[in-house]
């Protein structure tokens, strides 16, 4: 790449002006190197014509050559000293050049004044001069009219100096005018060949610069979208997850290399690892297939995300993992996929906070809704399965009794097991659950499950900050599906996939979530622990 993409395209930077980031191009690319390159040579010829002066015997003899040969090294090493300040770069580029040109020209112009106190012909100095026309149209940063005028400068000024001092203009001769003709015509061949190539090396340049900025727009819009699907990925398998299936896929990539022939199922592999000692929450909105039944579609989608977006952050704030949504059912794990000591004493914790949630929802606008939270610990396996659709999830005889415990579970209260109580060490208070009484199978396997007391239910309530309940007329109109909306939406939970605009992109015209009871979720192929 020619030139640095930070010099032209920043992060962040959104529709940035193209005439401006070619300048910018220009300038770092092609006009800060030529102009360098030109002051190096010059330096050089200009050093290599003192050593000539001092070779040639008395340097007295050339006072005038060595004067300005050794102002115009100064010029130029001064110049070369100024090129690496970036800011002198940018503004007085322009200006540096036209001081380089003016130091060739009186270089020029010293040596033809003394070529001619000794013998001066016609053709002196003309090879310098055009040397001269080429450094304008090729290395120096002039725009196309500016290199035309200050190639027609030195060509006409060179044409009047010389033919002055061959009296081409006080006693004209055939010879000298022949000789000035044909100097003219060399002049012009240069002028016109320089500007060709000038104009061909823009077109060249503003290609070359268009394709860059192609280039880096699309490497920058492949980086936005590679990101945005690592996010997706990530928002459906855990991190250790996508990681280890990612470096798979590359892996089998490298083995065949002709995408052609890589089978149509890449998810044949296993990512099923064992852990222990975690703990899985199971919960369930009591009371929501009685809502639902009076939501619309659209409004029924509202409620749940933004529920469900205020359960993610609890989740995310006391270290649980989200593993499934089974339509009003949450149920996530602590301990993965690092172990954790304080597992069981998150999963309280976030049941506990579901709980307070869904209590200042039914406070705050009447619906009769509350959240039964069922909680074991003991050993999973969890990971991905599945030939072309991936699957994440947990398996084991621990995660389907986690399910019973909530579906044993009281409303408004946090059911644990006694696994679950031996990890609190002595955390929370707890009561007798009872919930042998409500499910046969903890009955048969002679489970005794407690009740979580939650310690803010000691506490005298902190003063109400939740919207007011609607009252009279405004009560009876509004559905109760209207108030959770409006109540959840002045809630601030982060929604999940907020960014797609849910609420357009939800038809009104599904299907609503039939009455009666939703049938729980047992997870297949028990493990023993």
């Amino acid at each position: 790449m020619p030139a640095k993409g930070r010099y032209f395209l920043n992060e962040g930077e959104e529709g940035p002006d193209q005439d401006a980031l070619y300048e910018k191009y220009r300038l770092t690319s092609q006009h800060g190197p030529l102009l360098l390159t030109l002051l190096l040579v010059a330096a050089t010829a200009c050093v290599a014509l003192i050593v000539i002066a001092f070779s040639q015997g008395d340097p007295s003899r050339h006072q005038a050559i060595l004067g300005m040969a050794f102002l115009a090294l100064a010029v130029f090493a001064a110049l070369t000293v100024l090129m690496y300040v970036e800011c002198l770069l940018r503004h007085w580029l322009r200006a540096l050049a036209l001081l380089t040109w003016a130091c060739l020209v009186a270089l020029g112009y010293v040596l033809v004044f003394n070529a001619w106190t000794k013998a001066a012909c016609a053709w002196e100095q003309v090879p310098f001069f055009l040397f001269i026309v080429f450094v304008v149209y090729t290395l120096l940063p002039f725009s196309m009219r500016g290199a035309v005028a200050v190639g027609a400068v030195s060509t006409a000024s060179h044409l009047l100096v010389l033919g002055a001092l061959m009296g081409g203009f006080t006693t004209p001769s055939v010879r000298v005018g022949l000789q000035l003709l044909a100097n003219t015509v060399i002049f012009l061949c240069g002028n016109l060949t320089g500007a060709f190539h000038k104009h061909q090396m823009q077109d060249a340049s503003r290609d070359l610069f268009t394709y860059t900025v192609k280039c880096i727009q699309i490497r920058r819009k492949l980086r936005i979208e590679k990101r945005q699907q690592e996010n997706l990925l990530l928002s459906v398998l855990p991190a250790h997850i996508s990681m280890g299936m990612k470096l798979a896929i590359i892996e089998r990539l490298k083995e065949h290399g002709d995408r052609r022939c890589m089978p149509d199922n890449n998810f044949h592999s296993l990512y099923v690892k064992r852990h222990q000692n975690v703990s899985i929450l199971y919960a369930d909105i009591v009371g929501f297939t009685r809502l639902a039944s009076d939501c619309s579609p659209k409004e029924l989608v509202v409620v749940l995300n933004e529920l469900f977006g205020k359960f993610d952050q609890i989740a995310k704030a006391n270290e649980c993992m989200r593993i499934k949504i089974l339509g009003d059912c949450y149920y996530c794990v602590s301990g993965l996929p690092v172990s954790l000591p304080t597992h069981a004493r998150n999963c309280v914790k976030m049941g506990l906070d579901m709980c307070q949630a869904i209590k200042q929802v039914r406070e705050a606008t009447g619906v009769d809704i509350n959240m039964r939270v069922g909680i074991h610990s003991g050993n999973v396996l969890c990971g991905v399965i599945g030939l072309r659709k991936w699957q994440y999830d947990v398996w084991s005889h621990d995660v389907s009794l986690a399910n019973r415990m909530e579906a044993a579970g009281v409303p408004g209260r946090v059911h644990i097991t006694e696994a679950t109580l031996k990890h609190l060490d002595k955390a929370y208070e707890v009561e007798d659950g009872h919930g042998q009484q409500r499910d046969p199978y903890l009955k048969e396997m002679n489970i005794r499950t407690y009740l979580v007391i939650d310690p803010r239910s000691q506490q005298p309530p902190p003063p109400s900050q939740h919207l007011p309940r609607p009252k009279g007329d405004a009560a009876l109109k509004m559905r109760a599906s209207v108030r959770m909306t409006r109540y959840l939406e002045s809630w601030g939970a982060a929604r999940p996939f907020a960014h797609l605009n849910h609420r357009e992109s939800v038809s009104s015209g599904e299907t609503p979530v039939p009455n009666g009871r939703r049938p729980k979720h047992v997870p297949q192929g028990a493990v023993g622990r």
